[in-house]
């Protein structure tokens, strides 16, 4: 649960960004990592940090709550640029557990209580939380830290992987020590985790990153990506990458992945190689996440298509909704005109958590520009990568008819109706705030709502086509069907 700031935000965020980086020799690699985290900017705007630890066991680390831009100043780039170490990690953070509070931010940086040795933690996804655990401030990633410090063994892998066995849930975990870079996922492939490695042109060393993306991993130099397999744990030191343990999730079906399905539809960047469920870790032949929405769009535009004669132009809603909008257009062989484009600096949060319709129009207006020319007296169609809330479109349409003239208003959405909560990353929180539950998931009812000319939504088997090989290995529980259901634990039901 977080505060009353972050219960009154778009109910969808992203999930948090991490990036991690081991070099076999102690390099200046601050920029580098803020490089790849700077990528990964639309995953999380509560808050960002860094940490390296240092050769003479030193804890170098600076986090604060915000943007990345605003934490990371031009002053205190400079201030750690310098920094020499062989081990560094990153995140960026939504926070889905605990409150919006500096205190937990990350990565989080310990000594472990029984060999005092250092070590930085940072973490996507969700720990569920404990039965008769009442501390809701605390964030789920504080409290794995606290228990891995106290955690006994000889070695860290020992650690981790004990303090692994009393969690549940979805993560992808980067964990540094003064020596070593440890990779961890949960079984179920639910979060993303890649990695790879180049060679630094000035001194020949391996330098191995990991992150939440692939976006991040080639700002960083990276080429060549490999996932860290669903269940995981990799080891990563001066010698190269070491898998220490797998543990796929086994079911009365055998082995289930459950890879989160709004990763590709919503949240990872288009350059990104797309998020798949897999047992194996090479990447190759993979589709870019651009090239999965405008799949989207094409497969939208099979099912449900509207003609050059029954409107003027496509607008794909900016972010995540542009490509499989261009998609929907060039199938239906609707001109395509980006009259709605936005306003805000790149990468900020939406902030449409209003019902007040007149507050919605403001805030549209402050969020969005408008081509007035291009709008006044067209029939469009806009197409948008999901609905959610629905205040962000309710809003849209009666802007476009009642001050810029629009005509009609038809709307066509990238993914099925999103009618149930997310416990594991993607923090919808209750079924009241869902448009699609409210309104018993009748497209008519909610296309009343927006005052909408038409309304369809992908089906769920046009998704499921989109995705490819293995679309019964990603989660689909938020959406209508709700299939796997995955619970509160990460358990599949």
């Amino acid at each position: 649960m977080g505060s009353i700031e972050a219960i009154e935000r778009e109910p969808v965020l992203d999930h948090c960004g991490i990036v991690g980086i081991m070099s076999s020799q102690p390099l200046e690699l601050f920029q580098t990592g803020l490089a790849g985290l700077t990528a990964l900017q639309t995953r999380g705007q509560d808050g960002a940090g860094f940490c390296a630890l240092t050769d003479d066991g030193a804890i170098v680390s600076h986090k604060a709550t915000g943007m990345i831009r605003n934490v990371f100043t031009d002053e205190v780039k400079e201030k750690y640029r310098g920094t020499i170490a062989k081990v560094f990690g990153y995140q960026t953070r939504y926070g889905t557990n605990g409150s919006f509070q500096p205190e937990n931010t990350q990565p989080f940086s310990a000594q472990h209580e029984l060999s005092g040795e250092s070590f930085f933690v940072a973490h996507n996804g969700e720990f569920s939380v404990k039965p008769g655990d009442s501390d809701i401030q605390t964030s789920d990633t504080a409290k794995f830290v606290r228990a891995l410090a106290r955690t006994a063994g000889e070695t860290w892998e020992s650690r981790i992987q004990e303090a692994l066995s009393h969690e549940h849930g979805a993560w992808s975990l980067i964990i540094g020590t003064n020596e070593a870079l440890f990779l961890s996922r949960d079984s179920l492939g639910i979060r993303p985790l890649s990695f790879g490695f180049y060679l630094d042109p000035d001194t020949g060393a391996t330098v191995w990153s990991a992150a939440s993306e692939t976006s991040a991993l080639e700002a960083m130099g990276v080429k060549t990506f490999y996932d860290v397999k669903p269940g995981e744990m990799i080891r990563i030191d001066p010698d190269g990458a070491h898998s220490l343990a797998e543990s796929p999730k086994l079911s009365k079906k055998g082995i289930i992945y459950a890879a989160c399905s709004f990763e590709g539809i919503y949240i990872e960047e288009n350059s990104s190689v797309l998020h798949q469920p897999r047992d194996s870790r090479e990447q190759i032949n993979t589709p870019t996440v651009q090239e999965f929405r405008h799949a989207c769009g094409r497969i939208l535009a099979q099912e449900a298509p509207l003609s050059p004669n029954e409107v003027d132009l496509a607008i794909g809603i900016p972010g995540t909704g542009i490509d499989g909008g261009e998609a929907y257009a060039s199938a239906t062989a609707i001109p395509y005109i980006q009259a709605i484009s936005d306003l805000l600096p790149q990468n900020d949060p939406r902030t449409f958590m209003t019902a007040d319709l007149d507050t919605i129009l403001q805030k549209v207006l402050e969020h969005f520009n408008f081509d007035a020319d291009a709008l006044k007296g067209k029939r469009v169609v806009l197409i948008d990568d999901s609905i959610v809330r629905g205040n962000i479109m309710t809003g849209l349409v009666r802007l476009l008819k009642e001050q810029y003239g629009v005509r009609s208003v038809h709307i066509r959405v990238l993914s099925p109706m999103i009618d149930n909560p997310c416990y594991l990353g993607v923090n919808t929180r209750t079924k009241e705030q869902l448009i699609a539950y409210r309104e018993q998931d009748d497209v008519e009812r909610i296309r009343n709502v927006f005052g909408a000319d038409s309304l369809a939504y992908l089906s769920t088997n046009g998704l499921k086509q989109a995705f490819g090989d293995n679309p019964n290995g990603y989660c689909y529980g938020c959406m209508i069907g709700h299939h796997p259901p995955v619970d509160r634990m990460g358990n599949i039901v």
